[in-house]
């Protein structure tokens, strides 16, 4: 973790980052939006323009190990009912990842995780995405730990699945964007890695490529940056209640 240095001064509470997530052609695309609710929490909202169920993840941040120390996952209906879906927690002393899914079971589950930083790939990066802005020197390479859902009936429901590495490959430009890009692949994606582009200003990302998919449903995965707003709670909170009983774009 001393590639990571805490920079709170780079946290901007209430606002919000909107993404498409997709395949690399663009086909079959999810609107994503992160929400900086807290300094150390940020929330998604993932759905299907016109679609429902959406998706809604609470991430708590744990700024000494630069991962995500618990996530709190939620189906949101149309009707204004929510589903509990899962709770991953990181359990420090037993360096183990504690996981929570109802549907499979009312046991929980640990999961190893032998490296720090660790980030779920499902989670589209976002760990990830707000832990870039504390890198201490971004020009070095690094490694972060990958988890992910198995999406197997059978068996674990969450594994660790190997280490990647980010390797700073040079300045370009994005989207109209000034961006370092960077290189990531290990066994932690399967060696089916690729790049991620991040805004050389605020540190977040502008746009990933990457040709394991986070989910089955997708080929492979594209994640690109669409537009960053401010908002309060409040309105997040009916920007999330409009979109799922409305079907609304994000403009």
């Amino acid at each position: 973790m001393s590639a990571f240095r805490f920079k709170p001064e780079k946290i901007q509470v209430g606002q919000v980052y909107h993404y498409v997530k997709s395949n690399l052609d663009g086909s079959d695309p999810e609107r994503v939006s992160l929400y900086v609710a807290a300094p150390d929490r940020i929330e998604s909202y993932k759905f299907h323009p016109g679609a429902s169920p959406a998706g809604w993840v609470m991430a708590t941040m744990d700024w000494e190990t630069f991962s995500a120390g618990r996530l709190e996952s939620w189906q949101v209906h149309a009707e204004e009912e929510q589903d509990f879906v899962a709770r991953l927690e990181y359990l420090s002393e037993a360096r183990a990842v504690e996981v929570e899914i109802p549907m499979l079971g009312p046991g929980v589950d640990q999961v190893a995780i032998p490296h720090l930083p660790f980030h779920m790939y499902n989670f589209d990066l976002a760990s990830l995405n707000f832990a870039f802005r504390h890198l201490a020197d971004p020009d070095q390479p690094f490694m972060v730990g990958i988890i992910d859902p198995t999406f197997q009936p059978e068996g674990p429901a969450v594994v660790y699945r190997g280490e990647v590495e980010l390797r700073f490959v040079g300045v370009e430009p994005r989207a109209g964007i000034v961006c370092r890009k960077y290189a990531m692949d290990g066994a932690g994606l399967d060696h089916r890695g690729g790049f991620i582009w991040v805004d050389q200003q605020g540190d977040h990302f502008v746009d990933v490529e990457i040709d394991l998919p986070d989910n089955p449903n997708w080929e492979n995965f594209k994640f690109r940056l669409e537009g960053i707003e401010q908002m309060t709670a409040e309105v997040w909170q009916a920007f999330m209640a409009r979109v799922i009983k409305e079907g609304d774009l994000v403009e």
